[in-house]
C-alpha cells in the first residue's frame, strides 16, 4: 500500500515540477513580448491576461535600527517592525528557564503547520 502511494506521489511531483517549468517558460515567452515600464513598476491589461511588473524591497534590519532614532517621523512611518518567533532560542528558554518562558508565552499562538512529506532519492 505505502509504496503504491510513494510511487504515486513521486509520479506527481515530477507532473508538477514539468508544469511548473512549462508554465514559467510560456510566461517568459509572453513577458519577452512587452517591455519593463520605467522604474520596474506598472501593469499590462489584456483581454485574456495581466501582467504585473513589481519591485521587491530588502531593509537592511541592521543598518535601520542603528539609525532609527535619528529618522524624521516620516521617513520611520515607511517602516513597519514585524516581531518574530526566535525558534531556538523560545526552545532553549522553554528547556532552561521555565517562568521566563510562560512570560514569553503570553505573546505568541502555536498552532499545528502543515506536515510534508519529503522523497529521498531512489537508487536505481
Amino acid at each position: 500500500m505505502i509504496t503504491k502511494l510513494v510511487a504515486e506521489l513521486r509520479a506527481a511531483k515530477l507532473a508538477e515540477e514539468t508544469a511548473k517549468k512549462n508554465r514559467l517558460d510560456v510566461e517568459n515567452k509572453i513577458l519577452a513580448l512587452y517591455v519593463t515600464p520605467d522604474g520596474g513598476e506598472g501593469t499590462h491589461n489584456d483581454e485574456d491576461f495581466s501582467i504585473y511588473w513589481k519591485l521587491t524591497r530588502t531593509v537592511d534590519a541592521e543598518a535601520l535600527s542603528a539609525e532609527f532614532e535619528l529618522l524624521g517621523a516620516n521617513v520611520q512611518k515607511a517602516f513597519r517592525w514585524k516581531p518574530e518567533v526566535d525558534l531556538r532560542q523560545l526552545r532553549a528558554l522553554q528547556d532552561l528557564d521555565a517562568a521566563a518562558y510562560a512570560e514569553a508565552a503570553k505573546f505568541f499562538t502555536s498552532k499545528p503547520a502543515k506536515p510534508s512529506v519529503n522523497l529521498k532519492e531512489k537508487n536505481v
